[in-house]
């Protein structure tokens, strides 16, 4: 069994190891560079049009938000991710994690029928949690960057452009993720999609609650007049404002967040340190039949004590 963990686990690193080194080469070999996902799209096309289509598919973009609730969450979800669908990654990574989870379960004496159970829980839970990972980095990086891509706009609006044009300049100047968003707004615009909605539809793509100071400002600006470059900038300071904010919040509450993490992984790792030690003490706790049940009840408590960790060291702001 633990030879085939073993091969598992070569098989796993040689598929990533060829994985990255074929992108590694593919982006070496490329005539040249782009600075976002969106201007790499349109080198060597002029049919901006069909590009735009694209993203929108690769995003799971074109869905009905009006469908049933649960499937519009996880569509927006993914979408907010930033992620692209790739039908031949997941047909290869799904079977081999399957078979990787399976082999782990079988080496720890699980029986087949809760094996099954907890593989297709994992296979399910695997991907939602990758995708709240890598919206939620995105969306960092989103807020990050935008505070001077409002200041972009405002001395472009300055020079005496309009604001489509400003909206274009940085789609080509920035890189991703507010590059691509904002290009994806400019060909919304260009198409004859309204400002507002072309916001609101741009706000569905990100989810970050700053991107919705902007779209209120250009609706009231739009709806009320005023001085829109005066506007902006007390957007970006506001922004900036709150930000800082939220960084001295993380650096207070770093202690609470890491001893939450080592009570987490505590029991784990007690469990592995007794069972290098002594590799007979819980072969009473196998042996009894009841296994399943207390790892289960264990796991369920685990989960809710967890739950209430992250809420405890994590603040909404």
């Amino acid at each position: 069994m633990e030879l085939m963990l073993v091969y598992a686990a070569v098989f796993i690193g040689g598929l990533i190891l060829f994985e990255r080194v074929t992108g590694i080469v593919a982006n070496h070999f490329q005539r040249s560079s782009a600075l976002n996902y969106r201007l790499k799209l349109l080198q060597g096309t002029e049919d901006s049009l069909s590009v735009f289509k694209g993203m929108v598919r690769e995003r799971a973009l074109d869905y009905d938000r009006g469908g049933f609730k649960l499937l519009v969450r996880l569509r927006r979800l993914f979408a907010q991710s930033g992620l692209k669908i790739n039908a031949l990654r997941l047909a290869i990574y799904t079977p081999v994690i399957a078979a990787l989870v399976w082999l782990l379960l079988t080496y720890f004496g699980v029986s087949t029928i809760p094996a099954i159970i907890l593989v297709i829980l994992f296979l399910t839970a695997l991907p939602l949690i990758i995708m709240m990972r890598v919206r939620g980095a995105r969306m960092r990086k989103f807020i990050a960057q935008l505070p001077g891509t409002l200041d972009v706009v405002t001395r472009s609006l300055s020079a005496g452009h309009p604001l489509p044009i400003s909206i274009s300049l940085v789609s080509r100047e920035l890189p991703d993720p507010i590059g691509t968003e904002f290009g994806m707004l400019s060909d919304e615009l260009t198409y004859g999609t309204d400002l507002n909605d072309a916001m609101l539809n741009m706000i569905e793509r990100v989810g970050a609650e700053d991107l919705k100071l902007l779209a209120i400002s250009m609706s009231v600006q739009r709806g009320t007049g005023g001085n829109f470059v005066e506007i902006l900038e007390n957007l970006a300071n506001v922004i900036r404002e709150r930000a800082i904010l939220r960084a001295k919040v993380r650096a207070l509450s770093a202690e609470g967040r890491i001893t939450a993490i080592m009570m987490s992984a505590f029991p784990f790792g007690l469990y592995f340190m007794i069972s290098t030690l002594s590799p007979t003490y819980f072969d009473p706790v196998w042996a009894s039949g009841y296994a399943n049940v207390v790892f289960t009840i264990a796991f369920c408590v685990m989960f809710v004590g967890n739950y209430i960790l992250y809420r405890l060291v994590n603040f909404d702001f």
